[in-house]
Formats: structure tokens, C-alpha cells, sequence
């Protein structure tokens, strides 16, 4: 009932917390354009890239220190996570600075400040705390909405840089509320020294770096089409492809929300030794037929339901919804299987296993984008399948080591 209960909390909250971000998404599609919002999705790409290293996974390492040593020195492995995050960032805004980059410093700033929200977030998730968790995405959802209409009202040109500057005050804003209200999470018997310092680098390090070649699948995978598609396609394409993609979008945000109620318990079972590789496996082939009901959904959807949401100009996001939303489907039976790697830390081999998909995903992306752009989605859909394959055979794996 505990599990139950938690989830849906976790889901009405994340659904509240993204559904002000979606709902604006018809006023950014008009208020920008297909161009202005093909651009915006290209800016938004370079913010997802410098996540991978500035954040460094950081709020996984958090949440897998929780449950293997609990409260103590956690906040100096919070407080060394930040010394990196703020470390890195400057020498991009330097670089940034160099080049005379304004949005791009933007892109840095506002990736800061999301890596410190995420650390944040995980904390209130690892001790069980969902109320605390979905007030802090509403307050992230609320500021991000409030900002940018505010800014693209209030200017007339630049909306793009308008935009991204709102992303920033948002993230800004919402990390100081957050650590204003952090409570009793830290004892104050653990004070912060430089050898605790050194020893929470070490850590934060050995669990992340492995994890670049993780989370950079993930960017790969979700974020490198829009890249290409900036190179070869004009940008109005690029804004009606963006815009699909982000309307299917909702789906792994849903996944999400249940992954993260479920996490603490799937986590505890492990520990406990009351889940086993048997019944993960088996309930990962249950919920693969699962996978296709969102995608026959929108596909059932008459195309004038996205012309009314989006617009006008944006007819053919509907075939690229139906796309991603079978592509983003797969993400079900991958958490269920992903998690248990986690557990055990199994960093390296998920890094090895994302990484062929990565490579497989390259080879079909680079082969469909030169022929079309709706053949863009496919490379998704069979890197998506070698992943969940290779998965299944390297539980096998970790099982017997």
C-alpha cells in the first residue's frame, strides 16, 4: 500500500509538475514559429550535451550512497558534487566568453543550476519524501512557465535567448527554495573537511565517469537527431520534427514518475533478497506488449487534434508522435531491467551495453537522416531493440558474478 500510495503521489505530482511545460508548448510552437522553434530545440540539445558532464550523474550518486551508507557524510558528497559542478561550469563560461557566446553561456548556466535542482531531488526521493519531491518540480514548472511568457511578452526580438535566459532564472530560482527548505537530512556530527572533500570527489568521480558513456547514449539517443537534422534540413523542419518529438515526450515522463516511486522499494526487495532475477525478468516480458497501446493512440488521433494544440503549420508532427511514442515505449522493460544493474553497480557494463546501442543508433541515424527525415525515428526503434536484447543477456551476467 506504501508503494501504491507513494506512486501516486510521485505520478499526480510529476504529471502536475510537466503538464505546465507541455501546455505551454502550443504557445512556444506559435509564438516562435517553426524556425524560431527549431532553433530553440537546437540550443536545447547543447544544454542536454554539457548536462552529461557537468551534472556527472551526480543525483544517482546521492541516491546509491543513501542506501549502501546512509546520512552519514552525505553532505560532503553533496558539497563536493556542487565544488565540481560550479568548477566545470566556469571553464565553460570561459570558453563561452572566448568564443562570444551569449547563448551558449546561457545553455551553461542554466545546466548548472538543473545538475544542483537534480541533487536535490534526489535527496528528498531517497528518504521517501514525495510531497517534498513534487513541490519542488511544481515550483521548477511554475517559475519555468511564469519567466518565459513573462520575457517572450515583455521582448520582441531575440526570443530564443529570451527563452533560455528564462530557463536559467527558473532553475536559479527554484535550486534556492529548495536548499532553503532541505530540513534534518544532514547531522551536523559530520562536519565537512578537506580529506572528507577528497574521499566525496573520489567517490562522486568513480560512480560517474564510468556512467559518461551511460548518459551519453541517452543524449545520443534523445538529443543527436536534432544536430543532424539542423545540418541537413531547413529550420522549419527541424521546429515541426521538435515538436512531435516533444508532444511524444510525455510518455517516458510518465514512465519516470512510476520508475522513481517504485525505485526505493525495488531497491529494498533487492537488498532484502525478496526480488529475484526470475520474477524482473519475468515481468519485463509482460509489460512488452504494453509498449505499442500509446503509439496506436496516436496514431487513432485524427490529425486535426494536433493542428489544433500545436498549429496550423505543424499537420506532420503527428506521423513523427506516433514514431516516438513506439520508440519511447521500450523505456518500460528497459527501467525494470536497467534498475537492477544500478543496484549493484554495474556502471561499466551499462556503460559498455548503452554504448552499443549508441553505435547501432549512429549507423541507423547517419544511414536514415541522408535519405529522409522521416526515416529519422527507425534508428530509435532498432537501437531501442539491441538494447532491451543485450540487456536481458547481461542480467544473466551480473547474476553470476
Amino acid at each position: 500500500m506504501r508503494i501504491v500510495k507513494d506512486s501516486v503521489i510521485y505520478l499526480a505530482g510529476e504529471l502536475f509538475a510537466k503538464s505546465l511545460p507541455f501546455l505551454m508548448l502550443p504557445y512556444l510552437t506559435r509564438k516562435l514559429g517553426p524556425e524560431g522553434f527549431g532553433e530553440l530545440s537546437y540550443y536545447l540539445t547543447w544544454l542536454a550535451l554539457f548536462g552529461v558532464f557537468i551534472g556527472l550523474s551526480q543525483e544517482g550518486a546521492v541516491t546509491r550512497y543513501f542506501y549502501f551508507y546512509g546520512k552519514k557524510a552525505l553532505n560532503t558528497v553533496v558539497t563536493a558534487g556542487y565544488l565540481y559542478n560550479i568548477v566545470i561550469s566556469a571553464l565553460l563560461l570561459i570558453g563561452c566568453w572566448f568564443f562570444q557566446a551569449e547563448i551558449m553561456a546561457y545553455i551553461v548556466l542554466a545546466t548548472m543550476f538543473q545538475s544542483f535542482v537534480n541533487v536535490q531531488l534526489a535527496l528528498r526521493q531517497c528518504q521517501k519524501q514525495p510531497l517534498k519531491y513534487i513541490t519542488i518540480q511544481i515550483i521548477l514548472s511554475l517559475t519555468n512557465v511564469i519567466f518565459t511568457v513573462a520575457a517572450l511578452e515583455w521582448f520582441q526580438n531575440d526570443l530564443v535567448a529570451y527563452r533560455v535566459l528564462a530557463i536559467v532564472v527558473a532553475n536559479a530560482l527554484t535550486f534556492f527554495i529548495a536548499s532553503m527548505v532541505l530540513g534534518n537530512l544532514f547531522s551536523g556530527e559530520n562536519r565537512i573537511t578537506t580529506q572528507r572533500l577528497k574521499l566525496s570527489a573520489l567517490y562522486i568521480f568513480s560512480f560517474g565517469v564510468p556512467l559518461i558513456l551511460h548518459q551519453s547514449s541517452f543524449f545520443i539517443k534523445g538529443q543527436l537527431d536534432r544536430l543532424f537534422i539542423y545540418e541537413q534540413y531547413s529550420k522549419a523542419e527541424l521546429g515541426i520534427y521538435s515538436a512531435g518529438v516533444q508532444v511524444a515526450a510525455v510518455l517516458p515522463i510518465i514512465l519516470m514518475a512510476l520508475n522513481k516511486a517504485i525505485v526505493p522499494y525495488y531497491y529494498q526487495n533487492l537488498k532484502d533478497q525478496k526480488l529475484s532475477i526470475q520474477t524482473i525478468k519475468k515481468y519485463t516480458l509482460l509489460c512488452i506488449p504494453l509498449c505499442i497501446i500509446p503509439a496506436v493512440i496516436g496514431f487513432v488521433l485524427p490529425e486535426s487534434v494536433y493542428t489544433w494544440f500545436l498549429g496550423e503549420k505543424y499537420a506532420e508532427s503527428k506521423y513523427y508522435v506516433v514514431m516516438y511514442l513506439l520508440g519511447y515505449g521500450a523505456n518500460l522493460p528497459y527501467l525494470i531491467l536497467v534498475n537492477y544493474f544500478f543496484f549493484y553497480g554495474k556502471n561499466m557494463l551499462i556503460s559498455k551495453i548503452t554504448l552499443i546501442s549508441s553505435v547501432v543508433y549512429i549507423v541507423f541515424l547517419f544511414m536514415f537522416s541522408v535519405r529522409s527525415i522521416e526515416l529519422i525515428p527507425y534508428a530509435l526503434l532498432v537501437s531501442n531493440l539491441v538494447l532491451l536484447v543485450v540487456l536481458w543477456w547481461g542480467v544473466k551476467y551480473v547474476n553470476e558474478k
